[in-house]
């Protein structure tokens, strides 16, 4: 009966969990909204409103869209913004006798614009990545920047980078430390060891390595970039394909690093956005599998079943049995354990085969 009841229990916070999951990036921060003053306060408010609001709210689609739903969202012409904000916050004003200014902090309702975007036909993969450590690399003149103040490649990076991204990127500081723990040339030398070891200094499993070199040519008077993106994972790189920027890197009379900045933070966001999409079923119809539970430890049990629901959701998931301090859960989705695995990424999880049953899968930290 207690065991009963703690489950009832469990399925009650799971879905207010659920709710909350993943919340932050419906909340956009910091809109400046500036007018001219015409003498109408109600007016202006009004009016920056609803022009936060139209920012905003192509903000969160840039975020939570692949570049090509984006395009089928910016022909939508029919929308009634206010239908999709929770609330709305002014955080500061100013008005001189020639301007307005307002900034404006705005929460979208996580479930009103899921079905927008489903009524229009647009498919949402919101799911935030684990934590990746970046290794901003700078080449210049023959000299590798990595932890020193000089390296303004990290720095663009840093400023190009929107927290509120599906893509969670960690960037450890310029310190005497760092540099003295792994050196540029360690990390451009691929050693494993080094590079293993630094992540477990900041409990990362993976790191992103972004390597800019920057060359000027005397001859032809201008400046060309060679630009390399890698993943390090599991001891293993794999490189990470930046887009077409030939037009950033080649030929510029006058160093262009922030431009180029700018460009790869985008691209990797669409990187981890179609590493999700990449990994969906083939078919739309339902697998049915199996996932068991340790349900001895009642805190670690939650925040493993809290993981689950929020991506199977609560209403494809029933109690099969209980068994040996086990739950064993009957789910039906249309996803696959490969594609649950990377979704379980950002918890430091994933399901891995139970016995000789091949439908039966259990959850392990890792």
């Amino acid at each position: 009966m207690l065991k009963i009841l703690s489950l009832i229990i469990f399925f009650f916070f799971t879905n207010i969990a659920s709710c909350f999951a993943n919340e932050e990036i419906y909340n956009i921060k910091d809109n400046e909204v500036y007018l001219e003053n015409n003498g109408n306060v109600l007016e202006l408010r009004d009016n920056a409103k609803n022009i936060s609001f139209k920012n905003g709210f192509n903000i969160l689609a840039k975020n939570i869209l692949t570049p090509e739903d984006f395009l089928k969202f910016s022909q939508i012409s029919d929308l009634n913004l206010a239908d999709l904000v929770s609330d709305y916050k002014i955080e500061s004003e100013k008005i001189t006798e020639i301007n307005y200014y307002a900034e404006i902090s705005i929460n979208f309702n996580p479930e009103r614009v899921k079905k927008f975007f489903s009524d229009n036909n647009i498919d949402l993969n919101i799911f935030v990545s684990e934590s990746y450590l970046i290794f901003p690399i700078l080449k210049k003149f023959n000299t590798f920047y990595l932890w020193d103040k000089e390296n303004l490649w990290y720095d663009f990076l840093l400023e190009e980078y929107d927290q509120q991204s599906l893509l969670k990127l960690y960037f450890p500081e310029k310190s005497n430390i760092n540099r003295l723990k792994i050196s540029a040339e360690q990390i451009v030398n691929m050693n494993v060891s080094k590079i293993t070891n630094f992540l477990d200094l900041y409990n990362k499993k993976k790191a992103i390595i972004i390597f800019l070199e920057e060359k000027f040519d005397i001859n032809k008077n201008n400046f060309d970039l060679k630009l390399d993106a890698k993943l390090f994972s599991n001891n293993i790189f794999s490189k990470i394909k930046i887009g077409n920027h030939d037009l950033l890197v080649e030929g510029k009379n006058s160093s262009e690093i922030d431009l180029v900045a700018k460009f790869v933070i985008k691209e990797l966001q669409n990187w981890w956005k179609s590493r999700i999409d990449s990994e969906n079923l083939a078919t739309n119809t339902e697998s049915l599998i199996l996932i068991s539970i340790d349900s001895e430890d009642i805190k670690k049990s939650f925040l493993i079943e809290e993981a689950i629901f929020e991506i199977i959701g609560t209403n494809n998931a029933k109690i099969k049995e209980l068994r040996d301090k086990k739950t064993i859960y009957e789910i039906f989705t249309n996803y696959s354990i490969k594609n649950i695995n990377l979704r379980l990424q950002s918890k430091s999880l994933r399901l891995i085969k139970a016995g000789s049953d091949g439908n039966l899968y259990k959850v392990e930290n890792y």
